[in-house]
């Protein structure tokens, strides 16, 4: 009798468990998309210092500034085109490398600076592929 209810009480509690789970689920599939451009940055740094900062110690730059949102300020040198986004470069004194700020859809712009202007631009730093990466990017 006792194995009957311990039985039972699964076979019930299995059904709502898978239930919360696939409701929780649609619910995270549907949460809007949090702008990095609706959030506070937490520094304001020169793309010639977030560069050098990444080449030098790629971890202790992570440490800092890896899914953060921050503002780059920079010498806008070209735009590329990747689908749906637009890709802006602000070069480096190097020359070596760049930092690549990608913005999407509705962020995109349509008058782009000239190459060789200064911009600022805020979003958020997904790392280091040879190039600085910032996504979700609002120039600013």
């Amino acid at each position: 009798m006792y194995m009957l209810k311990k039985r039972t009480f699964f076979w019930l509690a299995l059904p709502l468990c898978l239930l919360i789970l696939a409701l929780w689920g649609y619910h995270m599939y549907n949460k809007p998309h949090q702008s990095a451009g609706e959030e506070r940055s937490v520094q304001t740094i020169d793309a010639d210092s977030l560069y050098s900062q990444y080449q030098h110690d790629e971890k202790d730059a992570d440490q800092r500034y890896l899914n953060k949102v921050i503002e780059v300020t920079g010498k806008f040198s070209e735009v590329q085109h990747s689908g749906q986004s637009e890709i802006w470069i602000l070069s480096t004194q190097t020359g070596m490398g760049a930092v690549n700020c990608q913005l999407f859809g509705d962020r995109k712009e349509t008058v782009h600076p000239q190459p060789g202007d200064k911009v600022r631009i805020k979003g958020r730093c997904t790392g280091f592929l040879m190039d600085v990466m910032l996504a979700d990017c609002v120039p600013q």
